[in-house]
């Protein structure tokens, strides 16, 4: 029996509530956490059957912690999600941008609106999620406090748009990863498959570029690496990488990868599930 629960960093209102409302329809039944490890917690044991988890963004770079979580907890990556990112600046009613001293945000939508917020010089307050600093925003009552969020947040806790697209750059783009052990339905996806993969090398010289370079002689693009510590070994590092192309259907290249690696997983073979 197929679990429907989708588990969330954030509340609802957020970027990641969305993303799993756009996805799978408006009524889905979603958990909503404070952090991405009580996200894959909740698939791991069964809470929910899907995580949904952002893995870059455009401006502001990696979320580079949620590698590690990829590595630990191994829930399949079935599929990946662009969602362009509006940032709002969000008060209360009737509150003017010279009464507001301070903002608060998750710090990925604080480095996204940087160029905004530097010259205004408030004080900046870093909270576990966007639509969670609204909600807390409404609560408190607080006229001289802002908040950074999406404007379904504002809609959501009856807040008003202070200023609308704050965002450093209009082409700003998260990037979300679908985790699930179970099948997504096809008629979702609606571009060519992507493998990520996790892996080791030998900490000798060429070891990478062994890598590379069976990557070069199968004609396979690599569209994003990243190095992570690799614990329990000081100043040694794992791997994380994108190909464009399903490792399946690539004749030896798995194989010739494990070859030129210490350890080699795959994460996922998914496609784009954007619309």
């Amino acid at each position: 029996m197929l679990n429907a629960f989708v588990s969330i960093q954030g509340q609802p209102g957020s970027f990641h509530h969305i993303v799993a409302r756009t996805l799978f329809g408006p009524d889905t039944p979603c958990l909503y956490r404070d952090t991405f490890r009580e996200v894959c917690e909740d698939v791991a044991c069964d809470r929910s059957g899907t995580a949904i988890l952002a893995i870059e963004n455009s401006i502001a770079g990696s979320l580079i912690y949620n590698y590690d979580l990829l590595a630990q907890y191994r829930i399949p990556v079935k599929g990946e999600f662009t969602l362009r990112i509006a940032q709002q600046l969000i008060a209360h009613p009737g509150v003017a941008l010279d009464e507001i001293t301070e903002v608060w945000s998750h710090p990925m939508a604080i480095e996204q609106c940087r160029a905004f917020l530097d010259p205004l010089r408030l004080t900046i307050l870093e909270k576990p999620d966007t639509a969670g600093s609204v909600r807390e925003l409404k609560e408190s009552g607080r006229r001289d406090v802002a908040a950074i969020s999406s404007a379904a947040s504002a809609d959501l806790y009856g807040m008003c748009v202070l200023r609308a697209d704050i965002e450093t750059d209009p082409h700003n783009y998260t990037r979300f990863l679908v985790l699930t052990h179970q099948d997504l339905p096809q008629a979702l996806f609606r571009a060519d498959k992507k493998t990520s993969l996790h892996f080791s090398v030998a900490d000798a010289p060429g070891s990478l570029a062994r890598v590379l370079a069976v990557l070069d002689s199968f004609k396979v693009n690599m569209s994003k690496i990243e190095s992570r510590p690799k614990v329990g070994s000081t100043w040694k590092y794992d791997f994380f990488c994108d190909i464009t192309t399903d490792i399946r259907s690539v004749d030896g290249l798995f194989d010739a990868l494990a070859g030129a690696t210490e350890r080699l997983n795959v994460l996922g073979v998914y496609g784009d599930l954007s619309s």
